[in-house]
């Protein structure tokens, strides 16, 4: 109704050139703002864009550094590991010159430990051959007057066969036959050697027993035990 009224107060020309109007300015309008609307569409991807080529910028540098890191961490790692080896190995120089340095005070300053003739120690390692084992052992004596010890050494260890205790001889079961050892000398004599044991024998103790020619300190007996491993370890004496 209030169309056909305004197209009668206007004319028929008029009305459609108004209707033509509004119609191109409803379709500008539409598209004014689908272009005000494409264009902050692009400024939003644009935008979008450069913050995900930030993030992937920053990301790249972030992973530069954790494998700058992993390498740093890597190298750290690698000089402690070679920091304790050294420490170890350095520790390892200083005991054996201590034990080094303890064994020749005995021998040369005899005046700072006890007279007598000693079995210093008694050391026992694998070969590379299954049972069979390596020993060495030194003979000692403290005495200021440096007379020569003569006497003979047997040794015997004890543990368990088969399940029950018992008792073998080292000459018995060393490579190459042999009686009671005998010694003779002035300050220290090393008696080295080597033994096989039965595979169901299980060494616990070493049992040295000396015998000296020589009744000088009182005794020509003297017998020293040690424990089974693979360093020096007395126990009694």
């Amino acid at each position: 109704m209030q169309l056909n009224h305004l197209k009668a107060r206007l004319g028929a020309f008029r009305f459609y050139l108004a209707l033509i109007a509004v119609m191109f300015f409803s379709g500008w309008l539409g598209y004014t703002w689908s272009g005000l609307k494409h264009e902050q569409q692009q400024e939003e991807i644009q935008t979008l864009n450069q913050s995900i080529n930030n993030l992937v910028t920053e990301n790249d540098r972030l992973t530069r550094d954790i494998n700058i890191l992993g390498v740093d961490l890597e190298v750290a790692r690698l000089a402690a590991e070679e920091n304790r080896k050294r420490f170890q190995q350095q520790m390892s120089t200083e005991n054996e010159l201590r034990r080094e340095l303890s064994f020749y005070q005995k021998v040369m300053a005899p005046e700072l430990e006890q007279d007598g003739f000693v079995i210093d120690s008694f050391n026992v390692e694998p070969t590379a051959s299954d049972g069979f084992f390596r020993y060495a052992m030194i003979l000692m004596q403290q005495d200021r007057h440096r007379t020569t010890v003569k006497g003979r050494v047997k040794i015997s260890l004890v543990g368990s066969h088969a399940g029950k205790p018992s008792e073998i001889q080292l000459t018995d079961s060393m490579t190459e036959n042999s009686d009671d050892m005998e010694f003779s000398f002035r300050y220290f004599e090393v008696l080295k050697g080597e033994f096989s044991i039965p595979d169901d024998f299980a060494p616990e103790l070493i049992v040295v027993e000396s015998y000296l020619k020589d009744k000088k300190w009182g005794s020509d007996y003297l017998k020293r035990t040690f424990e089974w491993q693979l360093n020096e370890s007395a126990i009694s004496e």
